[in-house]
């Protein structure tokens, strides 16, 4: 006989992962491809120019410089083109440029995937197990099994929103928030790289077909969150009688804000919700607050603030 679902629900990070001394950061991440794959980690580390490339990975895939792109477009563009010549090169150019685009994000996810599926359980991380109802339902942002294999965790009461590292048939989904940084860019470009846009945003017709494949790079590694939240509305409509949300771990990172909101949405009491989220330094604290109350909790819910180690028996 099953036993039915409470009012709980907790929402997992890679915090949580890290808490327990799990090596699953964004850091781990960059050591372990400057192993593996050192052409990807030099060529993401240069084309990347922000120095949260490591620290906050999915936010700087929307910082790729546009002019890795351009440059190589610009080797297949004729020379001194003008109206009375073919448009074979553009097409050449255009075509070129979006096969590099798709080759570049299509490594960035099979690495990546590649990276997920040697994180490991490590015997210290034992000894770091929190308090947690395993009665309740769960909502991760990790790839990582260890709900069911350490928790003991039911498959059926967790949803891994990003997909799952065992998973064979589909990669884990990562990507940027679809933030524009064409503004940024522009502003900071040489006359090289302007000269194949006239004014902000706006192709040289001539061109248009090369630098509309540069662009294809930022829709490929846009997160496709809305995309994501029909996939799974069945799992999330069913959080409508949870009344203690629990989030551990999480960085509330902008790209994941819609995630939160529509599972407030979901609720049939929202503004009686009591939210419980963890934070990791103090002066992490008042930012978690402000999101919370700003961009996700209704009128009237509760919120505490929390500390992992304060539901962790070993600590």
């Amino acid at each position: 006989m099953s036993i039915p679902f409470d009012n709980v629900l907790y929402i997992i990070g890679n915090g949580f992962d890290r808490h327990h001394k799990v090596k699953s950061s964004y850091g781990d991440f960059s050591l372990w491809l400057k192993k593996n794959n050192r052409n990807l980690y030099e060529t993401l580390s240069n084309v990347c120019q922000v120095d949260y490339l490591w620290k906050d990975f999915e936010k700087a895939l929307a910082d790729v410089n546009r002019d890795y792109f351009l440059r190589m477009g610009e080797i297949m563009l004729p020379k001194g083109w003008t109206e009375d010549d073919t448009y074979a090169e553009l097409y050449y150019a255009q075509d070129y440029v979006r096969g590099e685009a798709e080759n570049l994000w299509s490594d960035i996810v099979k690495w990546f995937r590649k990276w997920v599926q040697t994180i490991k359980w490590e015997r210290k991380s034992d000894q770091r197990m929190l308090q947690i109802d395993d009665y309740a339902r769960f909502v991760t942002f990790n790839y990582t099994p260890f709900l069911e294999t350490h928790y003991g965790i039911p498959r059926e009461n967790i949803l891994y929103i990003h997909g799952k590292a065992s998973d064979l048939k589909h990669a884990p989904i990562i990507g940027h928030d679809g933030r524009d940084t064409f503004d940024e860019w522009y502003s900071q470009a040489g006359k090289h790289s302007k000269k194949y846009y006239k004014g902000i945003q706006s192709h040289l017709p001539e061109v248009d077909m090369m630098t509309t494949s540069v662009e294809e790079y930022f829709s490929l590694s846009e997160k496709p969150v809305q995309d994501i939240l029909k996939q799974h509305q069945d799992f999330i409509s069913d959080l409508y009688d949870v009344k203690h949300i629990y989030v551990l771990g999480h960085s509330l990172g902008n790209v994941d804000i819609p995630y939160f909101k529509a599972i407030n949405a979901a609720n049939n009491n929202p503004e009686d919700l009591h939210w419980h989220v963890s934070y990791l330094h103090p002066e992490d604290k008042p930012y978690f607050e402000e999101i919370m109350h700003s961009k996700i909790m209704s009128l009237g819910a509760q919120l505490e603030m929390i500390t992992l180690a304060s539901i962790c028996p070993g600590i």
